[in-house]
């Protein structure tokens, strides 16, 4: 399959957008297809001056910042996503291109290869994403060649948000958000995070899940996915109820990913570590939404309390 040809015939799509899927905020759209017998899926990107989103504003920064959201994609499936094919559910690439500043990424239509997304997921959706999560981030661990270069993982971290910042009213969390975002970079257990692990960036088998959007991929600690994905499912009482439970699957899975390769006390070390940052992820997470939406629905009693638990730890220190 020529990669300059099915560029070109993707290309030739685009006037027609009746049949796509329009991407978040007027920044393109997906495009299913059929190329030589293959089910395919397209996602044309370009970034407009002025984002279709009510509570967005764009300024230099944030337009700089989606800009190079779809770089990262397209640069982790051109040099990364091959590291992991072998050990976590990916799409296909079969082609990349940057072009007059559209971005194109031709995939292979996982819901051909049996996979489906879902709109509410059970105990066993659950795990699935869990051990797909672990599975990734002990790829980045045992091969720290794979961060070499790589910039900061995920959407709301204090150096990509000082609009948002700014916006936030004074107080104790906006205070301290320096030193919660560099207690976060001094963690000396870095990897690859996805950077949007939300139920809607995963589609499911009967066996697994695979992980799709990797717009916000980088360096970070691991239970920064975590916390994401589970307020993608949870509120209220159950996301209290379902929080340490799901943390103790994922670090259950992500020892059997490192076992063979750390030893035990690596592993208790790195558990260790990340535990003890799980309030400080919380934390920064509320910090860019009290900025970005005070009313966001993710403000929710566990979030507050995580983040006072962590505003506690800094003041005993």
């Amino acid at each position: 399959m020529s990669t300059s040809a099915l560029v070109s015939h993707v290309m030739t799509m685009l006037p027609d957008t009746q049949q796509a899927q329009a991407l978040w905020s007027g920044c393109g759209y997906i495009h299913k297809f059929t190329y030589q017998g293959e089910l395919l899926v397209a996602k044309v990107a370009t970034v407009p001056a002025q984002l279709a989103h009510r509570h967005i504003t764009q300024s230099a920064h944030s337009l700089r910042r989606k800009y190079q959201s779809y770089e990262k994609e397209l640069n982790f499936y051109r040099h990364t996503a091959q590291h992991y094919i072998a050990v976590c559910a990916l799409p296909e690439v079969k082609a990349l291109a940057h072009q007059n500043e559209v971005f194109i990424l031709v995939l292979s239509d996982f819901e051909a290869q049996g996979y489906h997304n879902i709109t509410a997921a059970s105990r066993v959706h659950l795990d699935h994403m869990l051990t797909w999560l672990a599975r990734f981030h002990a790829v980045g661990l045992v091969g720290p060649d794979i961060l070499a270069g790589v910039a900061r993982g995920n959407y709301w971290h204090l150096d990509t948000r000082p609009d948002e910042f700014e916006r936030m009213v004074s107080g104790k969390l906006k205070n301290n958000a320096q030193v919660i975002n560099q207690r976060l970079l001094d963690c000396p257990y870095q990897t690859l995070i996805h950077g949007d692990a939300k139920l809607a960036n995963f589609a499911f088998s009967s066996k697994q899940a695979l992980g799709y959007d990797f717009q916000h991929v980088g360096l970070g600690v691991g239970v920064a996915d975590v916390m994401l994905l589970l307020t993608s499912l949870y509120s209220g009482r159950e996301l209290e109820m379902q929080s340490l439970a799901s943390l103790d699957s994922y670090f259950e899975q992500l020892g059997r990913a490192l076992s063979g390769v750390w030893s035990t006390e690596q592993i208790a070390e790195l558990e260790k570590s990340w535990r003890a940052l799980w309030p400080y992820v919380w934390a920064d997470f509320q910090r860019f939404l009290m900025g970005w939406k005070p009313d966001h629905q993710k403000l929710t009693a566990y979030m507050f309390s995580q983040s006072e638990l962590c505003l506690a730890q800094l003041g005993e220190a």
